[in-house]
């Protein structure tokens, strides 16, 4: 058995120690039990993570005291390949860890960093790429992956390497949810050959058939963490602490009677796109009306990046996109604030070098606190309004980057994955203020989302990509 430990560990990301995110923590995990931590966002869920993988203090932050260890060895005192055998790491982000071009590449650049004899390493490439169903990602460039091909990737470098020890931060926060029951069972699988599970997660739906533990991370002046065996676990408790219950809708049901009047808006019409010689989407036909929340589901790699990239004219495409009947094309449609578009990324749109002023910019108006503070405080972000965009956690980014684009005036509003990496109130937070939006300025709203259950409690209409086809579908039953 094997043993991860945090002992008496106070760290921040400052010299003076002032404002300590951790503070004199001890706190032990074994390779018996798969533990998944949860709490709200932007409490410190990836700093715990990447101080427990050895990336911190060694690539940021200060340790004041104590240390983390695997098996009494000080991760603080290996290198990065005296860690590999012991310990993992998967991103929330898998694209500020890939250092190749192709799938292939990357898994030899993993294997080689520790010194694999290169006449075993087809074997295990191989046998990873199976292991995570994408044997046929592995000649494809990793930029033209989807979110969710990325993470399979990622975890597919870490099954390569075969360390004591998987850290996985929100692992499927981009991968469809058939593929995610899937996965969840693989790593069941690693844990039951002795591997070592520590999770970071929101949604728990997948995790708790095949948890041992749940630890609540807490963060106030500094951490806190209580955990729990799954036996004291119940939907109470889980809403007590903040966590949606998957048995549990993200709001009630509205009235469904009402009928939107049909006024069109957005007209896709023969759309076609190709990824190299992938063709990608085929032939879509499909009208947008006016004032109607849509939501897009589809498999990871399905198609849902790329059509709103093709709506948003960042890849080339055949046929026509139409919005209120112009070319989308025509520079005098192209005008800021037509079409506003949340990349999967947000940190890929920011232009500002603090929050307060990436709120101001999208505003257009003044930079009056009074415009500002409001919008700030509502997505929890008030108190963090003199940072720079980067030094906040991938969640709170993404509600940065969201609320920036409901600050301009545009006629139709793009989501791609708006609510990734959020806990139940900031995803709720998120949607109705989308949703409000919407409503008050009488805009459209089109967003992605692997979580059926927020389609279902949110969306007018579901749409869903399959084999490069928009299908309109009835909602889902939970």
């Amino acid at each position: 058995m094997s043993k991860l430990a945090f002992q008496s560990v106070t760290f921040s990301f400052s010299e003076s120690g002032k404002s300590n995110m951790i503070q004199d923590l001890s706190i032990t995990f074994d390779s018996e039990s798969i533990t998944v931590i949860t709490g709200p966002s932007g409490c410190g869920k990836s700093t715990f993570l990447n101080l427990a993988g050895g990336i911190y203090p060694q690539n940021a932050g200060v340790l004041h005291s104590g240390h983390i260890s695997v098996n009494g060895q000080n991760l603080a005192e290996l290198a990065p390949d005296q860690r590999a055998p012991m310990i993992g790491v998967m991103f929330q982000n898998p694209d500020l860890q890939f250092c190749m071009d192709t799938v292939e590449n990357e898994l030899l650049f993993c294997l080689g960093n520790v010194q694999t004899p290169p006449e075993k390493m087809p074997k295990i490439i191989q046998d990873a790429l199976e292991f995570c169903g994408i044997t046929h990602l592995k000649d494809r460039k990793l930029q033209s992956l989807s979110g969710g091909e990325k993470q399979k990737a990622m975890l597919a470098c870490l099954v390569a390497l075969d360390p004591e020890w998987l850290l996985l931060d929100e692992p499927f926060a981009n991968v469809d949810e058939d593929s995610s029951a899937e996965l969840v069972a693989k790593i069941e699988e690693l844990h039951q050959k002795g591997k070592g599970i520590l999770v970071v997660d929101h949604r728990l739906e997948y995790w708790l058939p095949v948890c041992d533990e749940i630890c609540f991370l807490e963060s106030n002046n500094d951490m806190n963490i209580t955990r729990y065996k799954m036996e004291a676990i119940s939907d109470e408790m889980l809403m007590e602490k903040g966590i949606l219950p998957p048995s549990i809708p993200y709001k009630q049901k509205g009235d469904e009677s009402i009928v939107k009047p049909v006024n069109p808006i957005l007209e896709i019409k023969n759309l076609t796109v190709f990824r190299g010689k992938q063709q990608i989407l085929n032939t879509i036909n499909y009208t947008f009306e006016r004032s109607k929340v849509y939501a897009l589901l589809g498999t990871s790699g399905s198609g849902k990046s790329t059509l709103f990239g093709a709506i948003n004219r960042l890849y080339n495409y055949q046929g026509k996109i139409l919005l209120n009947g112009n070319d989308v094309k025509k520079r005098v449609i192209r005008k800021t604030g037509a079409i506003g578009f949340v990349t999967q990324n947000p940190q890929d749109q920011f232009v500002a070098s603090t929050v307060l002023e990436e709120i101001t910019i999208g505003l257009h108006r003044t930079k009056s606190l009074s415009e500002t503070e409001p919008i700030l405080r509502g997505i929890g972000l008030w108190g963090y309004r003199n940072f720079s965009p980067y030094m906040l956690s991938q969640g709170q980014q993404r509600r940065l980057g969201v609320a920036s684009l409901m600050a301009y005036d545009c006629q139709v509003l793009i989501c791609d994955e708006p609510t990734y990496a959020q806990d139940w109130k900031n995803t709720t937070a998120i949607m109705d203020s989308l949703v409000e939006e919407m409503m008050e300025r009488g805009m459209t709203l089109i967003f992605s989302t692997h979580d059926r259950k927020l389609a279902n409690d949110y969306a007018d209409v579901i749409l869903t990509l399959k084999e490069g086809e928009l299908i309109e579908c009835s909602k889902p039953s939970l």
